[in-house]
């Protein structure tokens, strides 16, 4: 295209060249020529054009060909997916069904499990509570079996062991526990309502391994007499709310020992004749301390042995009771001794303060005072010490003393009017404390005897009591004191004004 071009210049440039130089008939030749070079170029041109047209038209009837072949390939393969995806269709709603049906089945076996479960668990804790009851009444009777009826204590203990023992097991034997459990109480249940004589080796007083003929009538009575010598030991139930509930006891009173011992002959010789005898025994019905002190010939002792036992009623309230008892008692000793000193006024003091004011000797009258430490003379000093000045200075030194000295002498009242008020809370705390201590007792061990409760509440009374024997004596005291310094602070105001009045005169 461009060599077409460049011919067309160099004609145009010739035919421009032989214009100047040919005349018009060179110049329509040479157009002519150049028309005809024009033409052929152009022809040449349309051929090239449509060459390119026609290999263009080939090239889209080969792709519009690979087109509607690859429509066709793509039209097979749609037909082929679908037929696929209705078959994986099929499969998949057969395999849906399965799967649901199987899920079913797994969550009703996954129900079934559980509900198992939770009555394996249910059964399970239902047994470890049972076990654990069986346990705590296992350890309970083992706690009471030191305190409890002597006879068969052995063999208690041993049963009791291995029941504890087969309890406490990382797989327990709860059966076997508590049928050793049940044993026991059966066996204890027939010593209650069963009766027996007989020899048996034992223990009276100190002496080791004694031949003895015992008497037991159930578990209300237990005597022994020794076969060599008669020596005699019974065993006495008590009522005490703690400590042991049984003890022998071997110094009995003359006539209590003779009766036993007699009934226990009689005994011997029923038994010996192979025939029934009645005996008369002596009974601890009421199972008092009382009563049980009086059987035993024990004394009530000494007045600081029934304190020592008063004091021990109390619990441990009865110790800060002491101490409030004990530092109220100091406070008021010291403010009595310190009210004493400094509120007291001698004849000889007043006798020579008279004469030294009658001179107007105000110096020496003051120095006077400053030899006695007492309130009322530190206040007389204040007025003494300005009877050169004016009135008005004097009573600011007045009011000045008054204020210095009115608090010394009022001093820790405060603190002894709240020991009077501690002393009887503390006792109602140690009520509070021994009735609640008596009632878990009653819990644990439990009771039908209401002289038991009685005692026990009696007993935690103590400290109240203890509270008003204390209270009551500090706030008298607390009371004494502070009328006694009521009086001292009036004899100041009333002497100090009097001086007052009789060195600056009343219209001064």
């Amino acid at each position: 295209m461009k060599k077409l071009i460049l011919s067309a210049i160099l004609l145009a440039a010739t035919a421009a060249f032989a214009a100047r130089s040919s005349d018009a008939e060179e110049q329509a030749r040479i157009q002519d020529s150049l028309k005809q070079v024009e033409l052929q170029n152009l022809q040449r041109e349309v051929e090239s054009l449509t060459r390119i047209r026609l290999q263009k038209a080939d090239s889209l009837e080969k792709l519009e060909a690979a087109h509607w072949s690859k429509r066709y390939a793509e039209s097979k393969m749609t037909e082929e997916h679908q037929v696929e995806t209705r078959e994986l269709d099929g499969r998949y709603s057969k395999l849906s069904t399965d799967l649901g049906r199987v899920s079913e089945e797994v969550q009703s076996s996954k129900s079934v499990t559980e509900e198992a479960e939770e009555n394996a668990k249910a059964e399970e804790d239902a047994f470890e509570t049972f076990n654990t009851q069986v346990k705590l009444s296992i350890d309970k009777s083992l706690e009471e079996v030191t305190g409890d009826y002597p006879v068969g204590m052995d063999q208690r203990l041993i049963s009791l062991k291995k029941a504890q023992k087969d309890a406490s097991k990382k797989n327990p034997n709860t059966m076997g526990a508590l049928r050793s459990y049940a044993l026991d109480l059966l066996n204890r249940h027939e010593l209650t309502y069963t009766q027996s004589f007989g020899p048996i080796k034992t223990q009276v007083g100190n002496r080791p391994d004694v031949n003895v003929y015992r008497l037991r009538l159930g578990t209300v009575f237990l005597g022994e007499a020794a076969t060599d010598d008669g020596e005699i030991q019974a065993l006495l139930r008590t009522g005490a709310l703690q400590g042991k509930r049984y003890e022998w006891n071997s110094t009995l009173p003359k006539d209590m020992n003779d009766v036993i011992r007699t009934a226990i002959n009689t005994a011997y010789s029923g038994l010996s004749k192979s025939s029934t005898v009645t005996v008369d025994i002596p009974m601890d019905v009421l199972q008092n301390k009382a009563i049980r002190n009086a059987i035993t010939g024990k004394e009530q002792g000494s007045l600081g042995k029934r304190f020592t036992d008063w004091f021990k009623k109390g619990g441990i309230v009865m110790y800060p009771l002491s101490l409030v008892a004990l530092f109220a008692l100091l406070l008021a000793l010291e403010r009595f001794i310190v009210l004493s000193r400094r509120g007291h006024l001698g004849r000889r003091f007043a006798k020579r303060l008279e004469q030294l004011l009658q001179g107007s000797r105000f110096e020496e009258a003051a120095n006077l005072c400053l030899r006695y430490d007492t309130s009322l003379a530190m206040v007389l000093f204040a007025v003494l010490n300005k009877a050169g000045e004016t009135r008005e200075a004097a009573e600011r030194s007045l009011q000045e003393a008054l204020l210095r000295e009115q608090p010394k002498l009022e001093r820790r009242m405060g603190l002894l009017a709240a020991m009077g008020t501690i002393a009887p809370l503390l006792g109602l705390l140690g009520t509070v404390t021994g009735i609640i201590t008596l009632f878990t007792v009653i819990t644990e061990v439990g009771t039908n005897d209401a002289r038991v409760l009685a005692g026990g509440i009696s007993e935690a009374l103590v400290t109240t009591e203890t509270g008003l024997v204390i209270a009551i004596p500090v706030m008298i005291i607390h009371g004494l004191l502070s009328e006694k310094i009521e009086k001292v602070t009036s004899e100041m105001y009333v002497q100090s004004t009097a001086l007052l009045n009789r060195i600056f005169g009343k219209d001064a």
